[in-house]
């Protein structure tokens, strides 16, 4: 465990190391000329609240809300009434919204087994399309959204939002520069002490024609398989879409285990899983996630023969030195503020957001910044062609991982991850 000390010595390398390679371009956009993409947004729970509260209006104008669920409804229409337009709409039916001619361009923060259908409906209308991760609970699923934005002309963009976080972007250009040298071990986890149950609120909404039994299976679709790949897919695909970016590899063997341990309360998915990766040239991307201890919250550790770098919630980074003592740094960029927004998402718990991390009292990047600067870069995608921070291929080659860990979970045996499994 590194004293305050380290982690501002380390923070203060993080900054030199960074001052010493080429930027990167990935989010250096020009400021001029842009006018809002007008847009719709297709499922405005606790997910759909951020990119709501985080959108630009500067670049986005959200124009119609939809959700099955009345109350999400009606407090997202007065979200986009207020920041975005006056005149905004609200539906229950994701078709009605596709038929006006003026939408643009679609987010889709619906639960993970609809963003297929979604994104599919969406495309065929002629709308870009921006979804959440996981891109789709089956390979073919990804495989299907990849041609069809190709067969409209859209553009497909899928929201792993640490692509646009600037920590982020730095770590990056330091590791393929070579700063750390040759990395043969990633380490990550996600540890939070609850049950990831959510209350069920008591109501006569009846959810089951769109697939939902009753409002349990609503509200807490994240527990039960037909809707859900559990921890694996809501918290853990986040490090392994890093992992593959910063390492330029993809794994070709997975293996899980796992279990039910503390919450046997109905669920069908895991409350702790344990998984390692094995990727080419012998890279090994070990991840954990429990729900009975929060020690150490969530972060990424990329450990190369030269040093070591952590990211840790998404907020701060620090460098360490091999050879002498340890030397940790938090890239510190411009404080964006702290306050929690609307509700919640799974990955975006209250108080990533929240406590002071750095030293001398300054307050550390938000880490909801990457949601803000990934819907800039859609626009910006839609506008201008700038580069799609991550694309179809991108999010499908973070699938086909994530649903073999899942069945390495289920039989507790090693899965091989063919190449041509991957979009590649």
């Amino acid at each position: 465990m590194l004293s305050d000390e380290q982690k501002k010595l380390g923070r203060r390398n993080f900054i030199k190391a960074v001052a010493t390679v080429p930027p990167t371009g990935a989010l250096l956009w020009k400021t001029s000329g842009m006018w809002p993409v007008r847009a719709g947004i297709i499922g405005i729970g606790g997910q759909g609240g951020v990119l709501m509260e985080n959108a630009p209006p500067s670049h986005m104008r959200i124009s119609a809300v939809c959700d099955i669920f009345p109350p999400n409804r009606e407090k997202a229409l007065k979200t986009a009434q207020e920041r975005f337009d006056p005149n905004a709409v609200a539906y229950s039916d994701h078709r009605e919204l596709l038929k006006r001619g003026d939408i643009e361009a679609v987010l889709i923060a619906a639960p993970l087994w609809m963003h297929e259908p979604l994104a599919i409906d969406a495309l065929n209308a002629g709308k870009h399309v921006f979804t959440e991760k996981a891109m789709a609970n089956s390979i073919d699923g990804c495989r299907r959204m990849i041609e069809a934005a190709r067969s409209a002309g859209r553009h497909l963009q899928v929201g792993h939002q640490r692509n646009a976080n600037p920590l982020y972007q730095e770590a990056y250009q330091l590791i393929r520069e070579g700063v750390i040298g040759d990395v043969y071990h990633v380490r990550s986890l996600w540890h939070r002490n609850k049950s990831w149950r959510r209350a069920v609120p008591e109501t006569d909404f009846d959810p089951s024609p769109w697939g939902y039994p009753d409002m349990e299976h609503l509200r807490n679709w994240r527990l039960y398989r037909k809707y859900s790949y559990g921890l694996n897919a809501e918290l853990g695909t986040h490090h392994l879409q890093v992992v593959n970016w910063f390492t330029g590899k993809l794994p070709k063997a997975v293996y899980g285990s796992g279990g039910i341990y503390a919450y046997d309360d109905g669920r069908e998915v895991e409350d702790h899983i344990y998984v390692t990766y094995e990727y080419p040239e012998g890279l090994t991307y070990t991840f954990s996630s429990i729900q009975t201890n929060a020690f150490d919250h969530f972060y990424e550790q990329f450990m190369g023969t030269e040093g070591t770098i952590i990211l840790t919630r998404e907020r701060e980074a620090m460098l360490f030195s091999e050879g002498g003592q340890a030397a940790a740094t938090e890239l510190k960029t411009q404080a964006m503020g702290d306050a929690p927004l609307l509700e919640a998402s799974e990955s975006r718990v209250r108080d990533a957001a929240g406590s002071q991390v750095t030293g001398g009292g300054k307050s550390a990047a938000s880490a909801l910044r990457g949601y803000s600067k990934e819907l800039e870069g859609f626009c910006r995608t839609i506008r201008y062609g700038s580069e799609n921070l991550c694309d179809g291929p991108a999010a499908m080659n973070v699938c086909v991982p994530m649903i073999k860990a899942g069945e390495s979970l289920d039989t507790g045996q090693k899965v091989d991850i063919p190449r041509n499994l991957y979009w590649t």
